[in-house]
């Protein structure tokens, strides 16, 4: 696969899971791809708050399209990379994402500094816990990559921070990372 690691998937069963709806395949195609995407849309997109919102915007729209890719014409990787081009032109075009860099910098003005990582706490997941998110790990993760709404949207449906969005995202992602390895 040039490259990309699928952690043992083939891109034509990775794209046959998607189609039935898998959204545990969702993780594993943005592992895989998410890197390349990031660079793509990184050159486009200088704001990282931005151009972090066009890839979560960028696997929406695949995850919402993947009936429409065809395995005849070109790779999902090269598909993707054109949702992705696309996506990162249309939030330039638009200001799309004005709101949450403005939300960013207001953060940033109250004393949270800007490009500080997210730390996890040091728990360890047990295996009864790994079938199952956290009903609000849910609730962010289908806002955001089921019904495409960005962080800011759904950290202001939700009554919470962006920050608090973004942490709980992150654990998120840890549960389901933790998942696919047992």
């Amino acid at each position: 696969m040039s490259g990309i690691d699928l952690q043992g998937e083939t891109e034509k069963s990775l794209v046959t899971a998607l189609r039935q709806g898998r959204q545990e395949m969702l993780g594993k195609l943005y592992d895989a791809y998410a890197p390349v995407m990031m660079g793509v849309i990184s050159r486009i997109v200088r704001d990282p708050e931005v151009a972090e919102e066009a890839l979560k915007e960028t696997f929406v729209a695949i995850w919402t399209r993947i009936g429409m890719y065809d395995s005849s014409k070109e790779r999902l990787l090269t598909w993707g990379l054109a949702i992705a081009r696309g996506i990162a032109l249309q939030a330039i075009k638009t200001d799309k994402y004005k709101a949450i860099v403005e939300a960013h910098t207001e953060g940033v003005k109250n004393g949270y500094p800007k490009n500080k990582p997210a730390t996890l706490p040091d728990t360890e997941i047990k295996k009864q816990d790994l079938c199952t998110l956290a009903p609000l790990e849910k609730t962010i993760l289908e806002s955001l990559y089921l019904k495409g709404r960005t962080c800011a949207e759904t950290a202001g449906e939700l009554n919470m921070s962006v920050e608090e969005v973004r942490e709980i995202l992150k654990k998120a992602f840890v549960h389901l990372k933790a998942e696919k390895s047992v």
